[in-house]
């Protein structure tokens, strides 16, 4: 409900407009017949939305002296008349909640009109930006059930991506949404925010093998409902709902669609209930981005596909998880790159139109088999697929920063950053590029802002630390590698930092301390060369930095992706081992111009 200095003479819900002076009710500008007691009782509701309307006070207030009147059948059939008008249902209540025995209450956004307003047919203007806000997961009123989360997180997700397939759309990303995701927020106030025209809100229900899915799409400039809809389906629809949303909305915004575009919103990636469930699970853990989550994830991926052996989305989970245990140094390059690759490359053969999965074979092109060409090729192609695409553009911008193409990476990160404007990781990685471009005065400015966003967020607070080092603002930078290694429970790669900033400050003891305390660790876990590597280049300790390095080289570790940009590593760049490295990495060209800072 809209705040409101005075009592509005009208009021919209859903697709209903009513005068509360006259009675009078229109739904999409067509009067509907209401009358009596009905009438009273809505203006009653609407005057505190929301609320519990006690069944005493609708008796005081419908029949305040009328003693001879069967209170509980007059009531009863006063809700059942205004039900029918609105099309409501006692079960799956869109507007009028009933609590038993204690009374009803209006549970539809309400918004107040100006008289300039009232009771006119909606504005037809081009509605082309969207965002989806996350949907929630239990009726009006109720708490939120855990167990089927990962159903409403997954729905909402794969409602964005069938919008995003339409290059008319501008669709914001999962990541900017998410935010959103239990706040009880102004639909309008949120798409004011997000600088789009129109947002999406529902709820999703699911008793045993019952599926309720309500969904409404408002106009964010004057509040109208542009559409909505009520889905009372079994879970082996879920697969039809979406599409069926995505297509109404696509319909009621009169989009010009191609026959492409059309076959994109109607294309389906397995015809399993079933393996969609597992492969929503399987994204639902993986989003949270730890171990746990990950492995979680490919065990419901593995289970998608055994479900239906040609998903290729599941095999694109597959690929992007092991990638990331990789990436995250989880676990030894060699054990998980592999297996990720396969995944990717079956998920190609299945789908060549599938932009993530073109993506995913690009980022593993790109940090295990230093392809440089083959991977801007599959970034290329996935951007090519779905433009709206904004992991595409991120993935991209930094494939160009490691390359040396800092420009055309900070384009590719403007437009990530369009698309998924709140997204921690696109805005961290762009504080990241500029640091590898040893643009360091911005890197510093865009990590800051990063960090207005989340002040926790350890990838910020350490790409800062890094950035403050090669400025020479040592304390500043110890101090915000500090807060990362708190923060991550002393993760190796941060370690490896703080004892390279350390020794910049001429604090060589305690950098060799953390070194002793990595080379400790290494022997019960797996511990990136790489950052072993860094260390030694920190304590000017060249024979072991390019030894680990070597062994990075030997295990294809995947951040010798940054061999040629990291300025850590600048007193290495003369030795002949070191160009041996760029030239295994396929990155020699970019040497020089590293060495020269450009």
């Amino acid at each position: 409900m809209e705040p409101r200095s005075r009592s509005p003479r009208a009021v919209r819900f859903g697709v209903f407009e009513f005068d509360l002076r006259s009675g009078e009710l229109r739904k999409q500008g067509r009067k509907i017949r209401l009358e009596g007691q009905p009438v009273r009782m809505l203006i009653k509701l609407l005057d505190r939305p929301g609320e519990l309307i006690a069944r005493e006070d609708l008796q005081k207030e419908l029949w305040p002296s009328d003693t001879f009147v069967n209170f509980e059948q007059s009531l009863n059939a006063a809700v059942k008349r205004l039900r029918h008008a609105l099309g409501d249902s006692p079960a799956n209540p869109r507007f009028v909640e009933t609590l038993a025995r204690r009374g009803y209450r209006f549970i539809s956004p309400v918004i107040g009109l100006a008289e300039s307003t009232r009771l006119a047919a909606p504005v037809a203007r081009p509605v082309e930006s969207l965002a989806v806000l996350p949907f929630g997961n239990a009726e009006a009123g109720n708490t939120a059930d855990p167990e089927t989360e990962y159903l409403a997180d997954g729905i909402t997700e794969s409602i964005i991506n069938h919008l995003s397939q339409l290059p008319i759309m501008r669709v914001m990303s999962r990541s900017t949404v998410f935010r959103y995701k239990d706040k009880s927020l102004d639909p309008r106030s949120v798409g004011r925010r997000l600088n789009v025209d129109a947002v999406l809100l529902g709820r999703v229900l699911q008793r045993g093998d019952a599926l309720l899915v309500v969904a409404e799409l408002v106009d964010v400039q004057n509040g109208w409902q542009l559409w909505g809809e009520q889905y009372n389906r079994k879970m082996v629809d879920i697969l039809a709902v979406e599409e069926e949303i995505a297509r109404e909305i696509s319909e009621k915004l009169r989009l010009r669609l191609t026959g492409e575009d059309r076959n994109r919103l109607a294309k389906r990636h397995t015809q399993s209930s079933e393996a969609y469930q597992d492969y929503l699970r399987g994204r639902y853990h993986w989003n949270r981005l730890s171990e746990e989550g990950l492995r979680k994830g490919i065990e419901y991926f593995e289970r998608a596909i055994q479900r239906d052996p040609n998903y290729a989305l599941a095999y694109t989970g597959l690929a992007d998880s092991y990638g990331l245990l990789g990436f995250f140094g989880l676990a030894p390059a060699a054990a998980v790159m592999p297996k990720a690759k396969e995944a990717a490359r079956r998920a190609v053969e299945i789908d060549d139109g599938l932009a993530e999965a073109h993506a995913s074979l690009a980022g593993i092109f790109k940090i295990y088999d230093w392809d440089w060409a083959a991977a801007e090729c599959e970034y290329m192609r996935a951007i090519e697929l779905n433009p709206n695409y904004a992991t595409g553009h991120r993935m991209y911008a930094a494939f160009l920063a490691a390359v040396g193409r800092a420009e055309e990476a900070m384009r590719e990160s403007r437009l990530a950053l369009e698309l998924d404007p709140f997204s921690l990781v696109i805005s961290m990685e762009i504080a990241w590029n500029c640091y590898m471009a040893r643009d360091y005065k911005r890197a510093v400015e865009e990590a800051l802002r990063t960090l207005e966003l989340d002040p926790q967020f350890p990838a910020a607070q350490s790409t800062l630390g890094l950035a403050y080092e090669q400025e020479r603002r040592y304390d500043e930078a110890i101090a915000a590698l500090e807060k990362v290694r708190v923060a991550t429970d002393g993760h190796p790669a941060t370690l490896s930092a703080l004892a390279h900033a350390l020794a910049s400050a001429g604090r060589i003891e305690e950098a060799r301390a953390l070194i002793e305390r990595l080379a400790e660790l290494s022997a019960r876990q797996h511990i990136s060369p790489f950052w072993m590597a860094v260390a030694h280049a920190g304590v000017g300790k060249t024979a072991a930095a390019l030894e680990e390095l070597e062994k990075a080289f030997e295990q294809h570790d995947v951040t010798l992706v940054w061999l040629a940009r990291d300025p850590r590593l600048d007193n290495l760049r003369h030795e002949p081992r070191f160009k041996d490295l760029l030239r295994g990495i396929n990155l020699l060209p970019n040497a020089d111009s590293a060495r020269s800072g450009g």
